[in-house]
């Protein structure tokens, strides 16, 4: 891959792009990027062209087409979520329901094995055959993209391993590595494999789940990589909206199985990002009170430890519970799913709490949900216009 110094990483404002995982709730993701690069960049006059994008799960594969194609592939991606059926995703037959037993049944796939609920056959053909790869690495190997990150787990070690396209400085923690690899399907196939859900996929010889299992959002590579300006896109209500909203709805009976699979998969999966912007928020503000105490603070500090910087931060979330969503539009639209898949997730669903099915939303990948979801995350979008401009269009 074509190195550069590591001066240069840190010698322009670049604008960096991090996406969450969490399954059929990325069409929120779509609904976000198509207002940010179909209307917003328009309006300011200019092409939004994140230089670092960082993504898990559904966020990689979302990451993955904007990088490649820019407007063209959020218009595109938003298309695919507003026209979307649970067959373009996974596969369920009736025999897979009939015939389950200890343990789950095996599934083979192009590039992955093991016990899952899913055949994502489907989505492995998609992403591999429909994803512009060779305009994703043309892009970064022009530098008009510094960097794509896939976030993925390492089954055997439990490591967050960023799967890194571009040039990368020196970084690992116990825990967490940033690793250099051209990304290809396999790459972000992985970062979608939510265990049990769909099978581990594997890349040179190790098995890789689902990044959100360590880090759902992926906001640290982004800085890491030189972005001084980030824009987070999650798929989570604020924590604060999802507390009242359990104060105010407290359940009258203990919680099924099958509820309490869907509150871990959001503690599993959606990270406590707004803590981690919290953190840059209180650097920002050390750094801004520095460089006005002392004119050569931020020099120093460059000099003397590890280059620091104001990093402006941007995050659009949903204002509504989308596991609520889920309920309502899946109440609404049984009916028009494969047999067996409706079975399943009408098991699923009838085992969460009435009105709020945070499992279900994960995996009901069908336009009844996903359109709605989608057309949410753009009005979400638009509602912080004035922020967002700021953010995309400043220099």
């Amino acid at each position: 891959m074509p190195g550069r110094d590591q001066e240069s990483v840190y010698s322009a404002r670049v604008l960096g792009l991090v996406l969450s995982g969490g399954g059929a709730r990325g069409a929120y993701e779509a609904g976000v990027l198509r207002y940010v690069f179909d209307v917003l960049g328009p309006a300011l006059g200019r092409e939004i062209t994140p230089r670092i994008i960082c993504g898990t799960s559904i966020g990689a594969l979302t990451g993955a087409w904007v990088g490649a194609l820019g407007r063209v592939g959020a218009v595109a991606l938003a298309k695919a979520w507003q026209e979307m059926e649970v067959d373009h995703v996974y596969h369920l037959r009736m025999r897979d329901l009939v015939s389950w037993r200890d343990p789950w049944f095996y599934q083979r796939t192009p590039v992955g094995e093991g016990q899952a609920l899913f055949d994502p056959t489907p989505l492995y053909q998609r992403v591999r055959d429909d994803l512009p790869w060779s305009v994703l690495h043309e892009r970064i190997d022009r530098h008009d993209l510094r960097a794509m990150v896939v976030s993925t787990t390492d089954v055997m070690t439990g490591r967050c391993i960023h799967f890194t396209d571009g040039p990368i400085l020196p970084y690992e923690r116990p825990n967490t590595v940033l690793r250099p690899e051209r990304i290809q399907a396999v790459h972000c196939l992985a970062s979608a494999a939510i265990p049990l859900v769909f099978p581990a996929v594997n890349i040179q010889g190790r098995y890789y789940v689902d990044g959100s299992l360590r880090q759902n959002t992926p906001l640290l590579p982004a800085i890491l990589l030189g972005a001084d300006k980030v824009l987070v896109v999650g798929v989570k209500r604020s924590a604060s909206s999802n507390t009242q909203q359990a104060e105010v709805r407290a359940p009258n009976q203990s919680p099924t199985p099958f509820f309490l699979a869907g509150k871990a998969i959001d503690a599993l999966l959606l990270d406590d990002i707004e803590d981690d912007l919290r953190q840059v928020q209180s650097v920002n503000k050390l750094l801004r009170w520095g460089q006005t105490a002392f004119p050569d603070f931020l020099g120093r500090l460059e000099r003397e430890h590890r280059p620091y910087r104001v990093v402006d931060t941007g995050y659009v979330r949903p204002s509504e519970d989308l596991g609520r969503i889920a309920a309502a539009c899946f109440e609404q639209n049984r009916a028009h799913l494969p047999f067996a898949t409706r079975t399943f997730l009408s098991f699923i669903h009838n085992r969460e709490a009435d009105d709020n099915s945070d499992l279900l939303s994960y995996l009901f990948f069908h336009k009844s949900f996903t359109a709605e979801i989608e057309a949410l995350g753009f009005a979400d979008a638009k509602r912080d216009e004035e922020a967002l401009a700021r953010l995309v269009g400043g220099v």
